[in-house]
């Protein structure tokens, strides 16, 4: 469904310039699987409120919002060439989101929830996010690109419920994925079960992972904090002896050498 500018058009995927005015608030009923901003097309919904009724939202053009929320969408997908720079609007998706193109997120939002949602939200691509904001009551599946990097530069929230942990996973079991969040990003981390991620910028959840209601499956770098070392995720070193200690053992090793060469 499009709105142009001065009529109303029916039709999966757009051809031409297309402006929702400030005023509208366009609900699409689940008729169709999908709102399709198609290659050499532009979608310009400003301050305009869109809610998909769970359809997908595909960008094989160039679509851009000002502060107006897009909501009910099943998964994004951002083909190659194509760019989406949604302003500061909150972009509202319950199942996979996809760059392959161009995100320019401006102060956007993009939430993942529950609703619209299959049980499991994976990333694809690498991605730059202003805020990114997970969060599930009936423990959903966060799967992010194995070897890639998501930048969160403003907020990151990954909040699960009792008994229903959010899990966040690489796309490769034992291969990390790659989380880079800004030392001044706003965190809110709770039952959460992680394993396969490393993050740099900043320590994700600086705290112990009980103290985070959460759960540490492995594989982690600069997640949570190592209860014996202190650093953030991986296992304890062994530990070792310093200088004047290995020293003295020495000493003690010599000393029994000679007593048992020259017994009394």
């Amino acid at each position: 469904m499009q709105i142009a500018k001065k009529e109303r058009v029916s039709a999966p995927a757009a051809r031409a310039h297309v402006l929702i005015p400030t005023i509208l608030s366009l609900t699409c009923a689940p008729a169709f699987s999908a709102l399709t901003v198609g290659a050499g097309s532009a979608l310009r919904y400003g301050d305009g409120a869109l809610d998909l009724g769970c359809s997908n939202l595909i960008v094989a053009g160039s679509a851009a919002g000002g502060s107006g929320n897009v909501t009910g969408i099943a998964n994004v997908a951002i083909a190659s060439g194509a760019t989406f720079a949604p302003g500061a609007s909150r972009i509202v998706l319950g199942g996979d989101f996809s760059d392959a193109g161009t995100f320019a997120p401006g102060t956007s939002a993009i939430d993942v929830v529950d609703t619209c949602g299959n049980g499991t939200s994976t990333v694809s691509g690498a991605t730059n996010f202003y805020d990114l904001l997970v969060s599930t009551a009936t423990g959903k599946q966060l799967v992010l690109p194995a070897t890639l990097t998501q930048g969160v530069t403003h907020a990151l929230t990954l909040q699960g419920a009792p008994g229903n942990l959010l899990k966040v996973l690489s796309s490769s079991a034992d291969q990390q994925a790659l989380l880079n969040v800004s030392a001044s990003a706003i965190q809110s981390i709770a039952y959460v079960d992680a394993r396969d991620d490393k993050a740099s910028g900043a320590t994700i959840a600086p705290g112990t992972a009980v103290s985070y209601h959460s759960v540490d499956s492995g594989d982690l770098t600069n997640w949570f904090v190592n209860a014996v070392t202190g650093s953030g995720g991986g296992a304890a070193p062994a530990p070792t002896l310093g200088r004047w200690a290995v020293l003295l053992l020495a000493a003690l090793l010599a000393a029994f050498a000679w007593k048992r060469s020259h017994p009394s």
